[in-house]
């Protein structure tokens, strides 16, 4: 049936359009008073009690920071001068400092359902990009083929181990009640060095090894997958191929056991400066070259064996 004019004019006299001022009228005086509360209100010293109270059962690691403030262009928190103190990532040594951590509100995400932020900062000169999704008991961390450049992160690997050059992470985390649920990771670096150091009372000499890439998952949480494992290339002094699993130990990562199955092969160049190469080596198979090994033991301590 056709609408007529007197009809048309009825619905011109609905008054559904002063209700919708109203709601944005409730809605603009929320955002201000939450802006206001937020500018005026002491939150900085607020959430350094809330901080120092969660870490309180871990000894030694009590975070710190100047003040937190709130930016409206392009909402965001700015976290200014936090001190991380070295025994929150259960290690000794000096604290780790970052002029300013930056959580920038993003869109809401939907998998995992939940809160997301793009945290940038800066360490040792390192600009880092992280996204997190803040879920319902569960967390997502997420690196998207961020170039990290090695010798940067150095107090963080400690120094037990060096490393030069730079290379890409592509990561994917999931936790669900502080448990892995998930993991996708990719590295890969073209100038990947080994620089000379002290190893086991041995002196290594420098081993620039160009080729690195790194792939795994974790279809049955804790274990992790390690499909590819790649170092060296064919002018380096040293050349591996491993994959396996490991099987990660909550809060002791380092004590994780490995399994691990490949292959290694040294230049002669190498082994001329470490004639107890073949020697160390001895025991294992060869094929084409490549000594056959399994590795071992933990992360932290590595042992080869026969496969």
């Amino acid at each position: 049936m056709p609408i007529v004019a007197s009809e048309i004019q009825s619905l011109e006299e609905v008054q559904y359009k002063s209700k919708i001022k109203t709601f944005l009228w409730i809605i603009l005086l929320f955002f201000l008073f939450v802006a206001a509360f937020l500018n005026f209100y002491p939150i900085s010293d607020k959430l350094k009690t809330i901080v120092k109270t969660q870490f309180k059962g871990m000894p030694g690691c009590n975070p710190d920071f100047d003040q937190i403030r709130m930016e409206w262009v392009m909402p965001k928190i700015v976290i200014s001068d936090l001190v991380l103190p070295a025994r929150c990532l259960n290690r000794d040594g000096e604290p780790m400092k970052f002029s300013h951590v930056t959580l920038n509100y993003n869109l809401i995400n939907f998998s995992p359902f939940g809160l997301p932020f793009r945290l940038d900062t800066e360490f040792s000169g390192q600009p880092i990009s992280v996204y997190f999704v803040q879920g319902i008991g569960s967390q997502m961390i997420r690196l998207k083929d961020q170039n990290l450049v090695l010798s940067r992160f150095q107090s963080l690997l400690g120094n037990d181990f060096k490393f030069a050059g730079a290379v890409t992470v592509d990561m994917s985390l999931l936790m669900k009640d502080n448990r892995l649920a998930e993991l996708s990771f990719k590295a890969a670096s073209k100038d990947l060095q080994i620089p000379s150091q002290s190893i086991q009372g041995f002196t290594m000499p420098n081993l620039k090894l160009n080729e690195l890439y790194v792939e795994a998952n974790s279809a049955n949480p804790p274990r992790v997958t390690v499909d590819k494992l790649i170092l060296g290339d064919t002018d380096s002094p040293m050349r591996a191929n491993f994959k396996g699993r490991i099987d990660l130990q909550e809060g002791a990562i380092g004590f994780s056991p490995l399994d691990l199955n490949g292959e290694v092969a040294f230049s002669e160049t190498f082994k001329n400066q470490l004639p107890l190469i073949d020697m160390m080596f001895s025991s294992f198979a060869q094929k084409d070259g490549f000594y056959q090994i399994r590795l071992g033991g933990t992360l932290n301590s590595p042992k080869p064996a026969a496969p």
